[in-house]
């Protein structure tokens, strides 16, 4: 039996970076929303022990024990005390290095479909208490569709969908490491008081005050590395709703009304290789695994 999951990126539609906590760690508010972009994970059974992985096309994700993916699946049997292995096949279409969640939303689908391969039991709580210990945005993945993250954005409050909305990516032409962004990045103790439009129209409703959406990392990023800064003008020119850098980069992005000003927009940074995609809600974001024969 094979079992079958389709992972979406994300963007951060707002990152706000409250300060440096005594762990180490940044204390954040986002805003995450799923995109249609899509890898896809296939999982295979495998004897006691066996933890393997491919990547098409090569090269795009590690198939080392680095794999974030296999770490979950390895993380799962343990935590459950199970005696059980996997093959994992893996199509990566989401951008690595790139603030789009690929690796995250990866380890997120395995730790769903190994569940669904051993037939296990495990409690959303457990299974959230995993994706915590693998990396800061995969429990995003599990809740899915638009959510609040707070802490070090792992910790979640969802949100209702947003209108459909279009996005266009521009994934830099080199992946950036997060741990380098923020070692740069210049932050002071945390302030957890610090006020702000998108924390009160979490807390309030009404219509998202894009105006207002900001990504606390973008000036780093762009000083840092200058064709993010230069991405992300030439998606201004095309005059979205919203032009941003998503996570820690490299890929900037735009929102766009609907499909037709999306594609306008793609077609004018051809050159770019554009990725055009749909936000989408919490029900079409959902990690559903699938079973079937071979």
């Amino acid at each position: 039996m094979t079992v079958r999951i389709a992972c979406p990126a994300k963007v951060n539609l707002h990152l706000e970076v409250l300060g440096r906590r005594r762990d180490g760690y940044h204390e954040l508010r986002t805003v995450f929303a799923p995109v249609g972009v899509w890898d896809e994970l296939a999982l295979d059974p495998a004897p006691a022990g066996v933890f393997e992985v491919s990547v098409e096309p090569p090269g795009a994700a590690p198939e080392s024990a680095d794999n974030l993916a296999l770490r979950a699946a390895r993380a799962l049997a343990g935590a459950l005390g199970l005696a059980r292995g996997v093959r994992l096949a893996l199509r990566k279409r989401i951008p690595a290095g790139g603030g789009l969640g690929g690796g995250s939303a990866d380890a997120a689908a395995a730790l769903v479909g190994a569940a669904r391969l051993w037939r296990a039991e495990v409690a959303v709580a457990e299974l959230a208490s995993l994706a915590a210990g693998l990396g800061a945005d995969v429990p995003y993945f599990l809740t899915g569709g638009v959510a609040w993250g707070v802490g070090r954005g792992s910790e979640l409050s969802p949100l209702p969908d947003l209108p459909p909305w279009w996005v266009v990516l521009l994934p830099g032409p080199a992946p950036i490491s997060t741990a380098e962004v923020y070692r740069v990045l210049d932050a002071e103790a945390v302030d957890a008081s610090t006020d702000s439009a998108i924390y009160r129209w979490v807390t309030g409703g009404g219509e998202l005050p894009l105006r207002h959406c900001r990504n606390d990392l973008q000036a780093t990023v762009e000083e840092r590395w200058p064709e993010v800064r230069d991405r992300l003008q030439r998606l201004q020119e095309t005059e979205p709703m919203l032009a941003m850098l998503s996570g820690s980069g490299a890929t900037v992005f735009a929102l766009y009304r609907d499909e037709s000003e999306a594609r306008m927009a793609g077609r004018a940074l051809t050159a770019l290789r554009p990725l055009v995609a749909p936000l989408l809600g919490r029900a079409a974001s959902a990690l559903r695994p699938s079973d079937g024969e071979g």
